[in-house]
């Protein structure tokens, strides 16, 4: 697919992806996320993403929604470790009323306090509600174990106390230093008038200087991986296990070839390796996943799988030894083409949904400044050699290395 990049003198970037559709979709993907936040504001990134929708100087939380809803239009937002989202789906032909209502929103947000307390109460109940979700609590618990000490080493929720300390004047201090045009992207997929739209920018951010610097994202340490198996009581009646290990960031040529790796050990096909020996030949798990997070200066792969307690030690064991045969054994050419197949199918499936695409496109301008169309990320699999997963593997899949956290 084709796009284009328009920057304004504010340096608001304005990516373009054309598409002949009658819905469009657009919005703010913004460099702000878990790991700039201080101890004393853990969870703020992630209220904030709330709080936009609650009020600006010149609308109400109550005028945001309709004024979209009215049209039809969807209003969503996310918070991950390193950017928010703030975006819409939309009839076409009312891209110009979004533009301005998320411009706005970002823009002039105002923390009213009412909404505020309110907002706080429904994310200190999502915190407390993952208690009874052992399955999704585990992640967050491992990922601040292996990246302890650093910024990406807390959840993107925070915690109660730190939530409860945020206030308004906090909110507005955050938005202020992250929430500037020079740190923003703007991405449209769809069908707008272009020059329009470069004129309504221009007159909404145009008194923002450009020179004002980018703040600078703390760094994650590169410290040796943590090697410890630790066991938390939880009193479920399976166990829950993840174990993994910190390995390549974003910007790494491995990263891909780690991806297919992963894939063929624990990727969502029913015939992954893990798969078919702890669930189909054992019977011991409903379901094990292998899954790799990446970062801009750090990564980590993990794999989950919860079973009878009877089970866990076999299973862990069984898990080692198929990691193993990916290190002592070169994948033979005809495993690698299946593998490579299925994953590439993988991916032109996830391609089908215009929404991802319109979020994968602005979160790749925003880290990697460019955006590669399906056909070159197929042509990198297809390049994949058996000898690079063996050494990906050699590299990555060493039990010794591994962290490894139980629910019992």
């Amino acid at each position: 697919m084709s796009y284009h990049i328009r920057t304004l003198g504010c340096g608001l970037r304005l990516a373009f992806m054309p598409e002949d559709e009658k819905v469009t979709y657009m919005g703010f993907a913004v460099r702000a996320g878990t790991r700039n936040e201080n101890i004393a504001s853990y969870g703020m990134a992630h209220l904030v993403e709330h709080m936009l929708f609650k009020g600006t100087k010149s609308r109400s939380s109550t005028h945001i929604i309709q004024r979209a809803e009215e049209v039809g239009a969807e209003l969503n937002a996310y918070t991950t470790k390193e950017e928010t989202f703030i975006y819409a789906a939309l009839p076409c032909d009312y891209w110009q009323r979004i533009f301005l209502l998320l411009a706005d929103v970002v823009l002039n947000s105002r923390f009213p306090s009412e909404e505020l307390i309110k907002e706080k109460t429904v994310i200190i109940d999502e915190i407390n509600s993952y208690r009874d979700s052992p399955s999704e609590l585990i992640y967050d618990e491992f990922e601040n174990i292996l990246f302890a000490g650093t910024p990406l080493g807390h959840s993107i929720l925070g915690n109660e106390r730190s939530v409860k300390r945020i206030s308004a004047t906090m909110g507005r201090r955050f938005m202020d230093e992250y929430y500037r045009p020079s740190n923003m992207l703007f991405f449209i997929k769809g069908q707008v008038d272009e020059e329009r739209l470069v004129e309504l920018a221009e007159q909404v951010f145009g008194c923002f200087p450009n020179e004002l610097p980018l703040i600078s994202k703390p760094d994650v340490s590169q410290k040796p991986p943590v090697v410890k198996q630790i066991r938390t009581r939880r009193n479920t009646y399976q166990e829950h296990v993840l174990m993994g290990s910190s390995t390549f960031s974003m910007h790494s040529e491995k990263r891909i070839p780690l991806g297919l790796l992963l894939n063929i050990l624990g990727g969502p096909g029913m015939n992954s390796r893990l798969n078919m020996a702890l669930r189909e030949k054992k019977g011991w798990v409903y379901n094990v996943e292998a899954s790799y997070n990446a970062y801009s200066d750090a990564g980590m792969y993990s794999i989950y799988f919860a079973s009878a307690r009877e089970n866990v030690q076999k299973a862990m064991r069984s898990i080692e030894e198929e990691m193993l045969k990916l290190v002592e054994q070169q994948l033979p050419e005809r495993d690698l083409f299946a593998a490579k197949r299925q994953v590439k199918g993988q991916l032109l499936i996830a391609e089908d949904s215009r929404e991802s695409v319109a979020l994968n496109f602005a979160k790749s301008l925003l880290h990697y400044d460019r955006y590669d169309d399906m056909q070159t990320v197929l042509s990198r699999i297809d390049a994949i050699t058996a000898e690079q997963i063996q050494q990906i593997a050699a590299e990555t899949l060493r039990p010794e290395l591994m962290t490894r956290l139980i629910y019992c």
